[in-house]
């Protein structure tokens, strides 16, 4: 739905890395990386800090979707009404507000503008 990304980040796991000489084996997942223009970020060998962000959702994912009747549904709960302590939080800021926020005024305007047309 959203298309091939323009780089993706990973841990060492031998799914994403071929677990013998990690630069140079062939590995099918870093061919198609290839092949699609896609850049590979590793992420530093024991820092799950640079994991950390998504290991917390996929966690908190599995602990609340039963609570919806659908993944659009969580996710949906999860931008636009879920306050995130890493953002505003003092304002029960959300993704989405954030978002908001941080786009340049015109970018703004011109959303708000597309809300209205018919």
């Amino acid at each position: 739905e959203y298309g091939i990304p323009d780089e993706i980040l990973t841990d060492h796991g031998t799914q994403f890395v071929a677990a013998k000489s990690r630069e140079k084996a062939r590995h099918r997942f870093r061919e198609f990386l290839a092949e699609n223009g896609v850049r590979h970020i590793l992420a530093r060998v024991n820092h799950p800090q640079t994991n950390g962000k998504i290991e917390r959702f996929f966690g908190l994912m599995e602990q609340k979707l039963h609570l919806f009747d659908s993944l659009d549904e969580f996710i949906y709960w999860y931008n636009y009404v879920k306050p995130h302590m890493s953002l505003n939080f003092d304002e029960l800021e959300t993704p989405y507000q954030a978002f908001l926020r941080k786009l340049p005024a015109e970018r703004v305007f011109e959303y708000g503008r597309w809300l209205f047309e018919e």
